[in-house]
């Protein structure tokens, strides 16, 4: 049997609030009344205990996932809504804050209804008559009745006419309609997008030490709103985000560590979420951490350790190539690595690629000078000079850059590539040898110039051999009549 009369729920109330106005209609009192002679323990319906919302949607005829939606499960150190872990400052189901609009609408005292989205921190208004909400006499109560204290309603302050993208997210979700925004949110939890939106923003603005929970309700709302338009953009738009975030950052010191780059933002996903999930912020935050930093194996970085190293700092790397900072500073100067004009301590919190600085270091430390190429490449000076003028032979210190004059070194394994590219002409036949001369032979007796005999032969469009007797170009034969006839008749 269930009680008699009903009143209809309105889908956006709370279920405390209905109880409260349910019980006027049948005791003349508060929602304790009702609740007892129901037969259920009025502290365990109060903080949305499933048996006890179970008894009371029975007993009054309501649908029980009607009930089970409208109400917030509230434990001792935290919450839950609709199946989603939350903190408890995320949603309250105290009756905190009203619109006075909303309650002039539903008319008598005793039919005023307390929204459930007026609940959530992030919500600073009512998105139907564009007006601030007002804070309750009594901030503790979860009943509407006894939080307005019985004073008269406020007079309604308006907002600004357009409402924020978010809100209309957040109406959307706990209408159960269609999902707004982003597909990448819809796995989300409530809190993970606004705790996440109004975090980023609230740094951008305010400052890498923000205290969000002394942000004014219009602040919140204007930091979660731009931030919200971050994050539902996807993950690289909150890489972009990071970045201004980290560039912005007061940190100077060598030493400076993601706290002092991130901020709020890094204390907050590192030391104060362990009990609600943050959701993906927190592997795209340890990502661009891991991306600009230099990070030692093995450290543990927002609860992940990391376990190879992608980036270097100046004095990390001097370690493991063995130079000192000092003289890498200046390779690396050379090298391109760093702008010429960097102080000692830009350069300090410079990181460098592993990948392409190390083996860029390792190359130069085993490099071969101009003055020593010939013989390596078995080639006259004078052909590594034309092949270093036009292009063939690449420095390690790019020809444009300072000090690249008098410090012409060539990388060992880009020679051995070289060499490797000549060693792959086919062999030539004892029998053919007399038909066949070195590449300089035929230059000399007017075949062409040396450096388009020779780049046309790499690019397979002259016919050569290479000498098993010799090494590296002058290995390298051509057949000189050949080459002659088609040079007098071109």
């Amino acid at each position: 049997m269930t009680l008699w009369p009903r009143l209809p729920f309105h889908a956006d109330e709370t279920l405390l609030s209905y109880a409260d106005r349910l019980s006027i209609l049948h005791t003349g009192r508060g929602m304790e009344r009702l609740v007892r002679d129901l037969g259920i323990n009025t502290e365990h319906f109060t903080a949305g205990r499933g048996e006890a919302v179970l008894a009371f949607a029975e007993a009054v005829g309501l649908p029980v996932n009607d009930a089970e939606r409208a109400s917030v499960r509230v434990f001792q150190r935290g919450a839950s809504f609709r199946r989603e872990a939350i903190s408890k400052t995320f949603l309250s189901p105290r009756a905190a804050r009203y619109c006075p609009s909303c309650l002039e609408e539903d008319g008598n005292h005793a039919d005023r209804q307390f929204r459930l989205i007026w609940g959530f921190r992030h919500v600073a208004r009512c998105d139907r008559h564009s007006t601030w909400l007002l804070a309750a006499a009594r901030k503790d109560e979860i009943n509407l009745r006894l939080a307005l204290g019985g004073e008269r309603l406020g007079s309604p302050r308006a907002a600004t006419p357009e409402p924020p993208e978010y809100l209309a997210w957040l109406r959307a979700r706990l209408s159960g309609g269609a999902c707004l925004g982003s597909s990448w949110m819809r796995g989300q939890t409530l809190e993970q997008v606004l705790a996440a939106s109004e975090m980023l923003r609230g740094i951008l603005q305010h400052g890498h030490k923000v205290a969000l929970t002394k942000l004014s309700p219009e602040q919140v709302e204007e930091a979660t709103d731009i931030g919200f338009s971050i994050y539902s953009e996807g993950p690289e738009a909150i890489e972009e985000a990071l970045d201004t975030i980290r560039v912005t950052s007061p940190a100077t010191a060598v030493q400076a560590g993601p706290l002092a780059y991130y901020g709020k933002l890094f204390d907050w996903l590192d030391r104060r979420s362990n009990a609600i999930d943050p959701g993906p912020i927190r592997d795209i935050l340890r990502d661009h951490i891991v991306k600009h930093s230099a990070i030692e194996p093995g450290t543990r970085v927002l609860g992940v350790e990391i376990t190879e190293r992608r980036f270097h700092t100046l004095y990390s790397l001097s370690t493991a190539v063995g130079i000192e900072r000092p003289r890498l500073s200046r390779l690396l100067k050379k090298l391109g690595r760093i702008p010429s004009s960097a102080t000692e301590v830009e350069t300090g919190n410079m990181v460098f690629e592993v990948d392409k600085t190390v083996p860029l270091i390792e190359a130069f430390k085993t490099a071969i000078p101009l003055h020593d190429v010939p013989e390596y490449l078995g080639a006259s000076q004078r052909q590594v000079e034309i092949l270093y003028r036009v292009g063939v032979l690449q420095p390690l210190v790019p020809r444009a850059e300072r000090g690249a004059v008098r410090n012409v070194v060539f990388g060992r394994s880009h020679l051995d590539d070289f060499l490797k590219r000549i060693s792959d002409l086919p062999a030539l036949d004892d029998a053919a040898v007399g038909d066949y001369h070195p590449i300089s032979y035929a230059c000399q007796r007017g075949a062409g110039r040396f450096e388009d005999i020779f780049g046309d032969i790499l690019e397979g469009q002259t016919l050569a051999f290479r000498h098993s007797e010799k090494s590296g170009v002058s290995a390298i034969y051509v057949d000189v009549r050949s080459l002659v006839s088609i040079r007098k008749s071109a």
